[in-house]
């Protein structure tokens, strides 16, 4: 995956969620990391680690229902092949792992 496929995605995720939920939450940093899906097929996928800061409830209430679809055509129509598969963690927790220097094993 290039970086300017990794950018792409990333911007793209940045651009949804704010879309979604407006206010009450940050999503900063999103942290793409090309990762090879080993459990099934061996292709490469876009992992996206999206740090939430705020309301979290807000997601659980609203839900994310269609993003990837809709990230996915975006991203497609970009020439950007890889799927995109977010995992979202709080900011505290992600500070937490930050400080121990353990952000690599999210």
């Amino acid at each position: 995956m290039t970086p300017e496929a990794m950018e792409l995605v990333k911007e793209a995720f940045s651009e949804a969620l704010y879309a979604r939920f407006p206010e009450g939450l940050v999503f900063d940093p999103i942290i793409i990391k090309p990762t090879i899906d080993y459990w099934g097929d061996g292709e490469e996928y876009a992992r996206a680690l999206i740090v939430v800061d705020g309301d979290t409830d807000l997601m659980l209430k609203q839900g994310t229902y269609g993003l990837l679809s809709e990230l996915i055509d975006k991203l497609e129509a970009q020439g950007v092949t890889e799927f995109p598969s977010p995992y979202y963690i709080d900011k505290d927790e992600y500070l937490y792992y930050l400080k121990r220097g353990k952000v690599d094993t999210l």
